[in-house]
C-alpha cells in the first residue's frame, strides 16, 4: 500500500499550510495595529500617524485607480484624478458607458493588488522588485497622464508613494535584504491593502449617504447590503485563492531545494 508523502514543514517547523496561513494572520495583525495605533491620540499617534497615513493613501490610490482604469477602457471620459492629504481621494468622469463595472471596480482594486503583492512577497528575488518598480512607475504615470485639477497635492502623495515602493525594491536588491527579513514590510502592505478593502465596506451598510453601494443600488435595484456581499465574496477569494498559490509555492520549494554546486579547489 503507497504512503502518503509527509507534508514538508516550514516556519517554526509547522506543516506548510499551517505556516502559511499563521504569516498571512501575523501580518493582518501587524498592519491593524500598525493602522489602529497610528489613529491614536497623543505621542503614539504622532509616531504611527505617518506610516498609518501611508497605508491609507496606498489603498486610496488603488481604489480610485480602479474606478478611473474602467473609465479610461470603456466609453466614458475621465474629468479629474484627486488624492488629499486626509487620505481621501476622489475621480470625476462623465457617464457614457455601462456603470456597473467602473463603480464596482473602486473597492474591488484593492484586494487584488494586496494579494499579488502578498504573493510576490516571499522569497521572490528579482520578481519581487520588477512588481515593485512596475507599481511605482504606473502610480507615476497615473498621477502624470491623468487629469487633475488638485495637482499639488495629488503629484506629492504619489510621489511619496512611489518613493517608497522604490526603496523597499532597493532594500530587497542589497545585502539588507538578505540579513534582514525586508519582505514583511510588503506582506503588511499587501495585508492593508486586503483589510482596508473590507474595512472600507462597512460603513456602507444602513447609512444611506452617496457611496458606491447606493449609486449601484439605484441603478440596478438591489439593495447596498448585496453590492457590499460582492466586494466581501471578492476579497475573501483573494485571500483564499493567495494561500493556495503560497501553499503551493512553499511546498514546492521545499520539496525540490535548489541545488549547491561545488567549486574545484586548484
Amino acid at each position: 500500500m503507497a504512503r502518503t508523502p509527509k507534508e514538508p514543514t516550514s516556519t517554526l517547523k509547522l506543516p506548510v499550510r499551517s505556516a502559511v496561513a499563521l504569516e498571512m494572520m501575523l501580518s493582518a495583525l501587524i498592519s491593524l495595529l500598525l493602522v489602529e495605533l497610528g489613529r491614536m491620540g497623543g505621542p503614539v499617534g504622532w509616531a504611527f500617524g505617518p506610516l498609518s497615513t501611508l497605508f491609507n493613501w496606498f489603498a486610496t490610490f488603488f481604489h480610485e485607480f480602479g474606478h478611473g482604469f474602467f473609465v479610461l477602457v470603456s466609453e466614458s471620459t475621465l474629468v479629474d484624478f484627486k488624492l488629499n492629504w486626509d487620505g481621501s481621494g476622489s475621480v470625476t468622469y462623465t457617464v457614457e458607458s455601462w456603470r456597473l463595472p467602473i463603480t464596482w471596480a473602486g473597492y474591488a482594486t484593492p484586494p487584488l493588488v494586496g494579494a499579488v503583492l502578498y504573493w510576490e512577497a516571499h522569497g521572490r528575488g528579482l520578481e519581487t522588485q520588477g512588481t515593485l518598480v512596475v507599481l511605482a512607475l504606473m502610480i507615476g504615470a497615473v498621477t502624470l497622464w491623468w487629469p487633475k485639477d488638485d495637482a499639488v497635492s495629488t503629484i506629492t502623495i504619489a510621489a511619496i508613494l512611489v518613493v517608497s515602493l522604490l526603496v523597499v525594491a532597493l532594500l530587497c536588491a542589497s545585502s539588507i535584504g538578505q540579513r534582514v527579513p525586508v519582505d514583511w514590510v510588503q506582506r503588511i502592505l499587501a495585508a492593508t491593502l486586503l483589510i482596508e478593502g473590507v474595512r472600507s465596506v462597512w460603513y456602507l451598510l444602513g447609512l444611506g449617504e452617496p457611496s458606491d453601494a447606493a449609486s449601484l443600488a439605484s441603478l440596478y435595484m438591489l439593495p447596498e447590503f448585496v453590492w457590499v456581499l460582492t466586494w466581501l465574496v471578492w476579497t475573501a477569494l483573494c485571500v483564499g485563492i493567495t494561500y493556495r498559490l503560497e501553499v503551493i509555492d512553499r511546498r514546492r520549494k521545499l520539496l525540490n531545494p535548489p541545488r549547491k554546486t561545488r567549486t574545484k579547489k586548484k
